[in-house]
């Protein structure tokens, strides 16, 4: 880990931060599983949330593993993809919990006379929706880019190995 240059390094607290996130939200919804009145829509967020972790924790093992030229292996490749476009699919579901949580403040703000702190608390909810969202879209394009780094670092150095053999 030491020799990740200080983008990825910004990258890898980001994804601590995603991580700590989306631990919260799904501890809330394997929560509601319980309490809640809708137990399927709980743990449709809560098997969401959990590939996102899932995703998380790959993308940590790839940047402190394979990162900046140890090629990623068979098994490494293909959770990635599933992983990868699972979360790609995601994003529609966290852009529609930013868009739920949208029109609730709307409606609450506009209904109600709020002081500082019920303001807050009504938009703590859409604050943590959003970032959520920007955070998720943010590290599936780094994930991309470190599979790209990491494969065009694995090809050059197959090719540094022939071409030293002439």
């Amino acid at each position: 880990m030491t020799n990740l240059t200080s983008r990825w390094r910004i990258f890898n607290a980001m994804s601590i931060v995603q991580m700590i996130m989306v631990m919260f939200l799904l501890v809330i919804s394997i929560g509601g599983i319980f309490y809640g009145d809708n137990m399927f829509w709980r743990l449709l967020e809560g098997v969401c949330y959990a590939a996102m972790i899932l995703f998380l924790y790959l993308g940590f093992t790839i940047l402190n593993d394979n990162y900046p030229d140890t090629p990623l292996s068979v098994k490494q490749k293909r959770y990635f993809n599933i992983l990868f476009l699972t979360n790609f699919l995601l994003i529609a579901f966290l852009f529609a919990k930013v868009l739920v949580q949208w029109r609730y403040v709307r409606s609450v703000i506009s209904g109600f006379h709020l002081d500082a702190r019920s303001y807050l608390m009504v938009l703590l909810p859409l604050i943590l929706a959003i970032l959520v969202f920007v955070l998720n879209f943010i590290y599936l394009i780094g994930m991309y880019r470190l599979r790209i780094i990491i494969q065009e670092n694995n090809i050059r150095e197959i090719e540094d190995g022939f071409n030293n053999d002439r």
